[in-house]
């Protein structure tokens, strides 16, 4: 026999998912005389015959309503995530915090803390950006790791490895001359971007040239095609940066790829400043201003 309690039933805060779960974790969990036990949601989404990632939102739901909690426990697989109901009173005992956090473990992926998962979010982010990939790679990635628990000592190489293996999966077979030709940097595309490099070599004497240049050129492809900046834009922009006025900007601009992040903040201070002075609209004149004075 099982029971619930009546408050449980009647909570309006709950959805048809988390509704639909609440039978079913109980009659795995809670058995007449015997202590409340756990379940994991790979076990609850077959039993469902529902979606692994709908049940786990389910779930993290509740636990934040303070419906279920989660227990963490080390199996040979790594610390897997339980869920159980979580108890009536608000207090719980400092013994069982203790024991819920007894296997702790900062490399294994469900014990992330928030800021560093928020660092490798931001990491991937800027990695979709600077390849041109689509960003809810990030998401299927966190449903692939949430499911597994790996442990792994640098989450961002784990990340650049699975979008990798997602541009292997999803490139062509065969691409054709004329694709290959419309991807391509076009030679003064390519000059600029040596153009750039020449600049950094200059002032570091320890700057390594970049062994992919191709790449580099496809950056500055990039602010001419998706940004509808000219040649003369880009190269007014790095001789702004490598001057004595942009000084104090060019640490923030180490490769092509900030240059293209940075390029609208380069561009309004190319365009706004000629010879260290403010430059005036076309067709206003400074003597007509003091007039008016």
């Amino acid at each position: 026999m099982i029971t619930l309690p009546a408050s449980l039933i009647d909570r309006q805060d709950l959805t048809l998912m988390e509704r639909a779960l609440i039978p079913l974790i109980a009659r795995h969990t809670q058995h007449w005389g015997e202590k409340p036990r756990d379940i994991d949601a790979s076990t609850l989404a077959q039993t469902l015959r529902h979606s692994p990632r709908e049940v786990i939102e389910a779930l993290d739901g509740m636990v934040k309503k303070g419906v279920l909690k989660t227990i963490r426990r080390k199996s040979d697989q790594g610390v897997m995530i339980y869920y159980t109901f979580a108890p009536i009173e608000s207090v719980v005992p400092l013994v069982q915090l203790q024991n819920a956090a007894q296997y702790s473990d900062s490399n294994y992926y469900l014990n992330l803390s928030n800021d560093a998962f928020e660092e490798l979010h931001g990491f991937a982010l800027e990695f979709c950006d600077r390849e041109g990939l689509r960003t809810d790679i990030f998401d299927d990635f966190n449903l692939y790791q949430r499911s597994q628990n790996r442990r792994s000592f640098d989450w961002c190489a784990e990340f650049e490895r699975w979008a990798r293996r997602d541009m292997a999966a999803n490139a062509p077979l065969v691409a054709t001359k004329q694709e290959l030709t419309d991807t391509k940097p076009t030679t003064e595309e390519f000059e600029m971007a040596q153009y750039f490099i020449r600049h950094l070599a200059s002032i570091d004497p320890q700057f390594v040239e970049p062994f992919d240049v191709l790449s580099w050129a496809k950056q500055i492809r990039l602010l001419i095609d998706t940004g509808g900046y000219t040649l003369l834009d880009i190269k007014s922009a790095i001789d702004w940066l490598f001057s004595a006025k942009g000084d104090w900007f060019r640490p923030n601009v180490p490769d092509a790829y900030h240059l293209r992040k940075h390029f609208k903040r380069l561009i309004a201070h190319t365009r706004s400043f000629r010879d260290g002075k403010p430059r005036l609209p076309d067709g206003i004149d400074l003597f007509d201003l003091y007039e008016q004075m």
